[in-house]
């Protein structure tokens, strides 16, 4: 096996802090996008109907800022459900985003 010697000390210091601060600032602007798709403005309580899912009642409400599986996620969270399942009349909180 072949080792490697660090010839450039300086070089390695450098290539490594900028490594660092490449990592935290994509962690940052992650961190504010997640931020920003989370605040509801509002939650819209639907009567579910025959034929109706997750999916589709997703869909519907979406803004087009985030998944639809993220925004199912979101739904069920809300509702504290354990599965996708869903029951005509059954009523269902869905939260609104910007």
């Amino acid at each position: 096996m072949r080792k490697y010697k660090c010839t450039n000390k300086r070089r390695l210091l450098i290539f490594t802090t900028v490594f660092i601060l490449l990592v935290f600032v994509a962690g940052q602007l992650i961190n504010a996008k997640a931020t920003d798709a989370q605040e509801a403005v509002q939650i819209v309580t639907i009567k579910v109907e025959e034929g109706d899912s997750l999916w589709k009642l997703a869909d519907t409400y979406d803004n087009n800022k985030m998944d639809l599986r993220e925004y199912i996620y979101i739904i069920q969270s809300v509702n504290d459900m354990d599965n996708t399942m869903l029951q005509p009349g059954q009523k269902v909180r869905i939260p609104i985003f910007n």
